[in-house]
This record gives C-alpha cells, sequence and structure tokens, in this order.
C-alpha cells in the first residue's frame, strides 16, 4: 500500500522519486523479457503401431498428424516409376466453408512451383527463342540494379540456379506488384537494389530470381506469363486441373490456406501478386503432380511418349552450384534440390511454404519413387516431417527431415504473440504506476506544470538526460534503420514491413504493433515529463 505522500524538500526525495521512475521502466523491460522463453513449442512425429497395410500406415499417419497440428487439409501423391500409385486427399477445404479434399482438389505449391517456371524457361532455351546464358538485360533491357555493370552480367542461368547475388527474404516484398503490368513495375522497382555478392559467385536463394524469370517469358513470348504457361507446359503435360489464375482455380475447386491466430486456426490467405506469380503461385491437385513427378522420373516421358528432352530433365536435376546447410552439402539444379540424407539415400526435391501452404516434392532415383504432400496450412511447426515420414512407411526405409526457411514456422511466430502481449501489458501498468506516482507528487506540491508566473527550477541535467534517451533512441534507431536499408541494401525497408504484414498471422502484426507502440508511449512521456514538470522552490 502506498503511503500518503507528504511535501518534504525538493532536493532529495525528488531525486529519489524520478530514479525509482527510471526503475520502473527498466523494470518492466526485464520482467517483459522474461515472458517469451516460455513461449516456444516443439515436437516431432512418432510413429506408433499401426495397420500391417503400408497405405493404411500412410493414412493413419496423416490423420495422427493432422489431429495433433489442426491441419485442415492434406493432399498426397506417390508415384512409383511410371505409374501413379498413391492419390489421395484429406480433411477439408476451409474451415468456414467445408468441403471435402479429395485427389482432384487444388492445391498452392508454393515454392515447388519454381520446377514449372524453371521448365517453361527451358523450353524457350529449347525452342531457340532465349539463351539462358545471355544477360536479362539483354530481353529485359530496364532491368538494371543499383550496380549497372553487376546488373548488366546476371544472365538466365543465374537466375534459375540463385547465383545472381540478388538478394533474398527481407528484399522479396520489394517485388510485390499486381495488375497487367505487375512484371514491368517490379523490373521498375528493383533499380535501387544492392547485390549481396558478385553474379555467378555465390548461391543465394531469393524469390526475386523468379520473379525476374516471369519477366523474362513475357518479354521473349509478348504472351502474359500465365497464358505462356498454360499453353507451353500446362496443356501439353496433360496437367489438365493445374493454372495460375486463381479464378480458374476457384471454378475447378480449391483448397484455401489457413494461419493459426492467437493459437486458433482461421482460413486466410495471402494476397496474390501477379509478379511473384512464376516464384509460388502454381495451383495443382494430387492427380496432375502424380505425373510431373512421373515426368522427371522418367526422363521426360510421360505416358510413352518423350514429351520433354531427357536432357533438359537431366539439367534441371544436375546441381549447377552448391551450399551448406545443417553440415550437409546441398545442390541447386534449377527449381530442385539435390543432397544425400545421413543414410545415404540421394533425393531431389524442393519445399515450398507460403504464410498459408506448405509443400513438399521429393524424388527417390534409387527406388524410382516420388512423393508430393501439400497442406493447406501453417498451423504446424513440423510440416516438413510428413513427406518422409511417408516415404519410410512406403519404401520401409529412414529419411532425414526436409530443411524449411526459418520465416516458415508461423505456428512457433503465433505463439510469441502471446509473450508480445504480455509485456505491452507490463509496459502499460508501468506507465499507469509511473504517471499515477507523478500525479502524486504534483498533488503534493513537489512538482508543478510549468508556468512562467511560478518559481520553480528544472529537473536535474543527469535525469533530463536519462529522460530523454529513450525518445532519441527509438527516433534513431528508425532514421538509420531506413537510411542503413536504403543506401547499403537498396530497398525501403518499410515498404518490406508493410507488405510483410499483409501476409502475416494478424496475432503477430497486432502484438508487434501493440509492443512498439506502447515503447513510443512510454519515450514520449519520459520527454513530456522534462519539459512540463518542475521542482518546486
Amino acid at each position: 500500500m502506498w503511503k500518503k505522500l507528504k511535501a518534504a524538500p525538493a532536493s532529495s526525495k525528488a531525486n529519489a522519486y524520478l530514479l525509482k521512475g527510471a526503475a520502473i521502466l527498466v523494470c518492466t523491460i526485464c520482467l517483459a523479457c522474461a515472458v517469451l522463453p516460455a513461449c516456444s513449442p516443439g515436437g516431432q512425429i512418432t510413429e506408433e503401431s499401426t495397420p500391417t497395410d503400408k497405405f493404411e500406415q500412410m493414412d493413419a499417419l496423416v490423420a495422427k498428424f493432422m489431429t495433433e497440428d489442426s491441419i485442415p487439409g492434406v493432399s498426397v501423391v506417390v508415384v512409383k516409376e511410371d505409374k501413379t500409385v498413391y492419390a489421395k486427399g484429406y480433411g477439408i477445404t476451409s474451415i468456414d466453408d467445408p468441403k471435402p479434399v479429395d485427389e482432384n482438389t487444388l492445391f498452392v505449391l508454393a515454392s515447388v512451383s519454381k520446377s514449372f517456371t524453371a521448365l517453361g524457361v527451358l523450353l524457350l532455351r529449347d525452342g531457340g527463342i532465349i539463351d539462358i546464358d545471355k544477360p536479362v538485360v539483354y530481353y529485359v533491357p530496364d532491368f538494371l540494379l543499383s550496380d549497372t555493370t553487376a546488373s548488366s552480367k546476371i544472365t538466365i542461368r543465374h537466375l534459375l540456379t540463385h547465383t545472381s547475388g540478388i538478394p533474398g527474404s527481407l528484399a522479396e516484398p520489394q517485388g510485390y506488384f499486381d495488375g497487367p503490368d505487375a512484371m514491368a513495375e517490379m523490373v521498375s522497382d528493383l533499380g535501387g537494389l544492392s547485390l549481396n555478392n558478385p553474379p555467378g559467385d555465390t548461391f543465394e536463394y531469393s524469390n526475386l530470381n523468379y520473379f525476374l524469370l516471369g519477366a523474362v517469358v513475357e518479354a521473349a513470348t509478348g504472351q502474359t506469363f500465365e497464358n505462356y504457361m498454360e499453353k507451353a507446359v500446362f496443356e501439353p503435360l496433360g496437367l489438365n486441373r493445374t493454372t495460375l489464375d486463381p479464378a480458374q482455380a476457384e471454378a475447378w475447386g480449391r483448397a484455401y490456406g489457413h494461419q493459426p491466430v492467437f493459437g486458433q486456426v482461421v482460413q486466410r490467405s495471402m494476397p496474390v501478386f501477379r509478379s511473384a506469380l512464376p516464384a509460388g503461385w502454381v495451383m495443382s491437385n494430387a492427380r496432375d503432380m502424380g505425373r510431373w513427378l512421373s515426368l522427371f522420373l522418367n526422363g521426360g516421358t510421360l505416358d510413352g511418349e518423350q514429351v520433354v528432352k531427357s536432357e533438359t530433365i537431366e539439367e534441371m536435376l544436375t546441381p549447377a552450384t552448391y551450399y551448406r546447410k545443417d553440415g550437409r552439402k546441398v545442390g541447386y539444379g534449377m527449381g530442385w534440390l539435390v543432397d544425400t540424407g545421413s543414410n545415404g539415400i540421394k533425393r531431389i526435391w524442393h519445399g515450398g511454404d507460403t504464410p498459408s501452404f506448405l509443400a513438399d516434392m521429393m524424388l527417390l532415383p534409387d527406388y524410382s519413387t516420388g512423393i508430393t504432400v501439400i497442406l493447406n496450412s501453417q498451423t504446424s511447426t513440423r510440416g516438413h516431417l510428413l513427406a518422409p515420414g511417408l516415404a519410410n512407411l512406403f519404401l520401409d526405409i529412414e529419411m532425414d527431415q526436409l530443411s524449411s526457411p526459418w520465416w516458415a514456422h508461423w505456428k512457433t511466430i503465433d505463439s510469441f504473440s502471446f509473450g508480445l502481449f504480455s509485456i505491452c501489458f507490463i509496459l502499460l501498468a508501468g506507465l499507469a504506476i509511473f504517471i499515477w506516482r507523478l500525479v502524486c507528487k504534483i498533488r503534493c506540491r513537489q512538482y508543478t506544470f510549468f508556468k512562467p508566473h511560478i518559481p520553480a527550477t528544472r529537473l536535474p541535467k543527469k535525469l533530463m538526460v536519462l529522460y530523454n534517451i529513450p525518445l532519441a533512441a527509438y527516433c534513431l534507431l528508425i532514421a538509420v534503420g531506413y537510411v542503413v536499408f536504403k543506401l547499403v541494401y537498396g530497398y525501403n525497408i518499410f515498404k518490406v514491413i508493410g507488405d510483410t504484414l499483409l501476409v502475416a498471422p494478424p496475432s503477430i502484426w497486432a502484438a508487434g504493433i501493440s509492443v512498439l507502440g506502447m515503447i513510443a508511449l512510454w519515450s514520449l512521456t519520459l520527454s513530456t515529463v522534462t519539459i512540463i514538470v518542475r521542482r518546486n522552490h
């Protein structure tokens, strides 16, 4: 219980009060930080006793996974040699308008789409329309980055193999554009972007590489990227329910994305940007993905006919560059990753994550087997375990987990929203206590609001400096952040943040904005105190 405050000489009690105020802020921050460690979930798939039939075992594993991780819908296909031996849908298309998922239900393939784009580009090469070793600027004259000399050396091959030097995750939203001129607007907006590495020097995965491949396709063919892919890839390969058109997917029957929001599963899909279609927005189903896997398992042959040159398929599946992941050497071809697991099994694969879909596509050439798994949610922290888990059951092998990007674990990130709101509440409580004590001091006439006709002295200089540090640091961080990202990396960090908020679960940005708002309010309050509050003589 606070004791009733009595008027006292300002020289001692006032300073003590102000130091207590600073202590309150420090304590609230320290207490808030202690909340976060308890908010990170974990776990892995474990297989209990299951039926003897392998397909029943696979059904049981999918059902167990969906139940434990609140996955609304899953699509699975398994190909052996040139035959689809298992194609099935599980669960529902949407929690808002539930319809059963089957083998014909379309899902967003996320970055698995890159293999489609890569094949589309190589078919242009095979047809003599483009040369993938020519600079991008040869086909797209407006493609000029901050270093015009370096950017003029970026070839189409560099884009296909992620060796262009173009930066990855944080720069991606810089390329989000929609509408008929999306590709041209995207190319123009990248004008200030800085390269992270010289072209051809180092592997760095970047969706912007495949955004730009879409611009190359449009420039070389005079068609929209969507129309070209439809006529050159989807139709000739018999992918009758594969599209880049959301309206067409709706008509055929599609699954909708889901996200975790404060621990609850909600239907929410990110906006579709035309410029991003080549990197992650092909939509397909289990049946068509069975044909896609068979195409690559069988050297470009489908239904006994050579539909794509075997050399083209081999080129896509052969590493053009290497990098290290979790201590293991991983190769990247064109739209496909290649590695060997700890058990010595070679796998050719690609994963995909959007904020509301997850996909894995995998070829096991030693077993003449291919598997694709797609989830219509990001409500699991272990989604990339399902494809190797199913492969283990089908082939009776032991396979490692497929890797996933750091930002893909939306469930884990969502769980931090509780901690962030706890921080916000603690900061608010601390601020309320600070203001209440200040009001008590003013009522006891130890302090007064600044008025010219009332004799009073300013707060001690040390405390004035201390109280203005948070606001100065806050403003400096914003200014420096903008300048550094603009000058060093060539993009507007606030545009990136804004575009990212469009796709992140609402719980994340609501919690983040609340905390930043409370820190700003604390900073403004402390600075305001130094301006309007005086010590009575």
